[in-house]
C-alpha cells in the first residue's frame, strides 16, 4: 500500500476562501478515480509552525496504480486547472505502508 502526501504553498495573498475551495474541488475530482483508495485533504491549524497551508494526502494499492491514478485525465486536468494555478509551491512525499515489504518491490 501506497501513502502519498502533497503539501502545497499558497500565494502570500491568498485567500481563507482559496483553500476551502480546494478542498471541495480536490475531493469532487479526485475521488472519481478508482486507483486512488483513499484520499484526505485539509488546511492546517497553526501557520508558525507549519509552512504549508494546504495538503493532499492519497492511498494507492500500488506504485504501478498510483502511476495509472495520475495519467488519469480527471487528475491532469485537476492539476492543471485546479491545483497548479493555485499554489506557489509543493512537496510530495511517498511512503510504503506495509511492514515488512520490500519497496523495491511497491
Amino acid at each position: 500500500m501506497i501513502h502519498e502526501v502533497i503539501l502545497a504553498r499558497l500565494p502570500e495573498d491568498a485567500s481563507p476562501d482559496l483553500v476551502e475551495k480546494l478542498m471541495v474541488e480536490t475531493r469532487m475530482r479526485l475521488l472519481k478515480i478508482p486507483e486512488i483508495l483513499g484520499l484526505s485533504c485539509g488546511k492546517r491549524i497553526d501557520p508558525t509552525q507549519n509552512p504549508y497551508p494546504f495538503f493532499i494526502a492519497l492511498e494507492f494499492e500500488s506504485l504501478s496504480k498510483k502511476r495509472v491514478a495520475y495519467q488519469n485525465p480527471i487528475f491532469t486536468i485537476f492539476l492543471s486547472q485546479v491545483l497548479q494555478p493555485a499554489i506557489t509551491d509543493s512537496t510530495t512525499l511517498t511512503f510504503e505502508m506495509d511492514p515488512g515489504k520490500d519497496v523495491r518491490f511497491s
